[in-house]
């Protein structure tokens, strides 16, 4: 059985055999739904919206879900050095690519992760005014969150695909990716299993800029790579698609720490790129 719905931004493709393939679907949609609720920049009662309205230095109680995404988004800014960040939310309004927030306190100029404090109790601070945006990672966790539900069905095999994003059990997967300057040329990344992977490139955008953000100088970048990664879970892949862009020092290692891989095809260096190119 197989299912799509508009969420998260893009359309969310879901596969799924077995007996109980029709109530899981729609499990996993409805906890896609959820977090596209909790994470989203233009919903004004959303956990991200309620952030970029606190004033500074007040605690706020935000769901488990995001909870979740923000620990992950500073554990990673830690290992990257600060070059991914979720508070980049006033690049990307002042780049065109965000609305301006209903109601929001201006941020404060070159505000960083290092100004939003993650406390017990799943409560959140800004101790200077941010804009938060999590969209570099959210919709990979939304994933899986999705297959986490899928799991507890009595399933062979499922796959969630959230553009471009996608994470499968089950029946092996033959996955492929596309090459951005020859767009009828794919590279397959083989039969795999049990895994995720995320994809994010620059050259299919219309625009002159993308909504990927250099903290050093505070702006949105164009660029003409495509970068995937294969990891244990989607959320990870997702964020490590920006990471390998932004800070390619550090991507092996971090790469490394997740168990985790990426394949680049582009104009700058590459990490890890199999010769597995072939013709649609």
């Amino acid at each position: 059985m197989r299912r799509a719905r508009p969420l998260l931004g893009t359309l969310v493709d879901i596969q799924a055999s077995g007996t109980d393939a029709a109530p899981a679907i729609e499990a996993a949609f409805a906890v896609i739904a959820e977090v596209h609720r909790l994470m989203s920049f233009h919903e004004p009662d959303s956990d991200v919206s309620r952030i970029n309205c606190s004033p500074a230095g007040v605690s706020l109680t935000v769901s488990a879900h995001t909870c979740a995404v923000l620990r992950f988004a500073r554990q990673l800014s830690g290992m990257s050095r600060g070059r991914f960040d979720v508070c980049i939310g006033a690049e990307m309004v002042r780049a065109g690519l965000l609305p301006t927030p209903v109601g929001a306190v201006q941020p404060t100029l070159r505000a960083s992760y290092l100004d939003l404090e993650l406390l017990p109790g799943r409560q959140v601070k800004a101790v200077k005014s941010v804009w938060i945006d999590v969209g570099g990672v959210a919709k990979g966790y939304a994933v899986d969150c999705a297959i986490q539900v899928l799991r507890n069905y009595c399933l062979d095999s499922a796959v969630v695909n959230a553009g471009g994003d996608l994470r499968f059990f089950g029946v092996p997967q033959a996955v492929q990716i596309r090459d951005p300057s020859q767009p009828g040329s794919l590279y397959s990344l083989g039969m795999l299993e049990d895994c995720a992977v995320a994809s994010s490139s620059g050259r299919y955008s219309e625009r002159n800029i993308d909504a990927l953000v250099d903290k050093d100088k505070h702006a949105c970048l164009r660029w003409n790579q495509s970068i995937s990664v294969i990891a244990p879970e989607c959320m990870i892949a997702d964020a490590l698609t920006k990471v390998v862009r932004l800070c390619p020092e550090q991507a092996p290692k971090i790469l490394e720490h997740f168990s985790a891989e990426a394949v680049c095809i582009g104009t700058e260096q590459h990490i890890n790129q199999p010769d597995r190119r072939t013709n649609n």
